[in-house]
């Protein structure tokens, strides 16, 4: 075997084995950092662990409030898993569902009524609150900003409610379907669809609002919070079919439906087979009212009533 020979052997073996070197690296490496991940991973799982037991052991004592609550988990939600964060603010709703009972008691009190009246006017920053002279009203009106409600207000009574915009801020740590309840709930606190007995909205927002419930039903079928969009939905199929008392969908002198009303759905009410409850009920309803010249007729009247007795 000549010079030249062993040479070229010398360099496939050595390339070989330079190759084989490689994979051996290649592959500790990847089983290095398979393993990081798996540590990341664990630590991840600890920490949301560590933290949804103190939330836990917080919300069983009696004595927490909900602004302790919101404290907590404006520190502790982006250290979580979207479950434990969803957990976490379905768990402050509840909370301040039941603060609702209490302070709308607060607010009942016509004394207090007279003061609000004298001292709100609209502002609910901090900065317009801290300038209120009334010391109980200031500090009614802050504990219901720190609790995370806002006022309404309705034939000259002021009463709180729930500020879901408050939660916007915490959409990108939940799951999808929670996100998207946040949204629901947020378009109501932010505009009341009615109020005075009357609409607050347009014919066309209704059903914006209503379809976009239901899409939400459809799409969240195992939410845990699928039953109050769907007792909301009922709501706004009440509104479509009847409107309200100061905006009644059907005119109380000529018993014809409102130009505004028919033209809106005429418009925005489809109808395709693969929508929900709200959009067949709907599709139907317009096509008895058409059949009906758009007039409220007694076969209008009992079919809208079956509606709402069979949702």
């Amino acid at each position: 075997m000549n010079s030249n020979k062993k040479k070229l052997i010398a360099s496939i073996l050595l390339l070989v084995v330079l190759t084989a070197l490689s994979g051996c690296v290649s592959f500790g490496a990847k089983s290095i950092n398979e393993t990081a991940q798996q540590k990341i991973s664990e630590t991840n799982i600890n920490k949301d662990k560590a933290i949804i037991d103190e939330f836990k052991q917080m919300t069983q004592r009696n004595d927490f409030t909900t602004e302790e609550l919101i404290k907590f988990i404006n520190e502790k939600i982006s250290a979580v898993s979207s479950d434990s964060a969803s957990m976490m603010i379905l768990i402050l709703e509840k909370n301040q569902q039941l603060d609702l009972t209490k302070l709308e008691e607060k607010y009942g009190n016509d004394k207090i009524q007279e003061k609000i009246a004298k001292n709100f006017r609209g502002d609910f920053s901090e900065g317009y609150i801290n300038n209120v002279q009334d010391k109980a009203i200031k500090d009614l009106l802050l504990e219901t900003k720190n609790k995370g409600f806002k006022i309404e207000t309705a034939e000259g009574f002021y009463f709180p409610v729930i500020d879901y915009s408050f939660y916007r801020k915490y959409q990108s740590n939940v799951t999808s379907d929670i996100a998207a309840y946040i949204d629901i709930m947020s378009v109501e606190s932010d505009k009341a669809a009615v109020k005075d007995a009357g609409l607050m909205i347009s014919w066309d927002e209704v059903v914006k609002r209503a379809t976009n419930q239901e899409r939400f039903i459809k799409e969240y079928s195992n939410s845990a919070k699928k039953e109050d969009v769907k007792t909301l939905l009922k709501r706004y199929l009440i509104f479509a079919l009847y409107g309200t008392n100061n905006t009644p969908l059907f005119s109380y002198e000529n018993k014809l439906m409102i130009p505004a009303a028919k033209k809106s759905y005429l418009e925005t009410i489809t109808s395709n087979g693969n929508e929900g409850s709200f959009s067949r009920i709907m599709s139907d309803y317009l096509t008895l009212v058409k059949k009906n010249d758009y007039k409220l007729t007694q076969d209008v009247d009992e079919y809208r009533k079956k509606a709402i007795e069979g949702f």
